[in-house]
């Protein structure tokens, strides 16, 4: 069977050209608009949905029989010119089955990408959330250490403020101390004095005593 794939006309320099295309087997087109959309608004998507863009070329079956082909311009005003080239696909034996073997191993490639896709965004959603924990439990963490050393300070302010009140309830501040004279001490004339009456008035009771 002889399949015709035909191509839109595209604007190239000054003239306008298309294809079309006698095989024996289905081709295939790449879409660049379908990637460019995803890409705006994922990036990651955009990867997954690169070879979707590759899609399967309109085909018609050629049957035997006199086939007429048409050649028509779009500007009413103008005689449109045109050639056309003709190509036998004999001496593109080679390029034609890697094409082939290409395009199957592309459409290969994007069932797997499709299934990949599943188990990368479960796996991308559970690194999310080990993540999201990992920084719940950190900041848990430093929380709980941060009231123990809160508590351990004050732990430590308060016994020191115990101990302290402590030993000065135990003696007297040096404004309560009596100031007892020491006439020994005292090189003054009147500490003389005194300590001569003392001993004089502590002779005469003996004296009395006796007599």
């Amino acid at each position: 069977m002889v399949i015709i794939t035909l191509e839109d006309s595209e604007k190239t320099g000054k003239v306008t050209s298309a294809g079309m295309y006698f095989l024996h087997f289905q081709v295939y087109r790449m879409d660049s608009t379908v990637n460019a959309l995803a890409m705006a608004k994922d990036p990651e998507a955009a990867f997954f949905k690169r070879l979707e863009g590759l899609q399967p070329c309109e085909v018609s079956e050629l049957k035997p029989g006199t086939h007429i082909f048409a050649v028509y311009g779009d500007n009413f005003f103008k005689t449109a010119t045109y050639t056309i080239e003709a190509l036998c696909t004999k001496t593109f034996e080679d390029v034609t089955q890697k094409l082939k073997d290409i395009e199957v191993q592309i459409l290969a490639k994007r069932n797997d990408l499709r299934q990949f896709e599943t188990e990368y965004r479960k796996a991308l959603a559970h690194f999310h959330e080990v993540t999201n924990r990992f920084n719940q439990e950190k900041q848990s963490v430093d929380e709980l250490l941060k009231q123990r050393d809160t508590i351990h300070s004050s732990f430590t302010s308060n016994r020191t403020v115990m101990n302290y009140n402590g030993s000065s309830s135990n003696t007297k501040p040096p404004s309560e101390v009596p100031n007892v004279e020491n006439p020994s001490e005292d090189g003054s004339a009147d500490g003389k004095d005194k300590s001569r009456k003392k001993w004089f008035n502590l002779n005469l009771n003996r004296s009395d005593k006796k007599g």
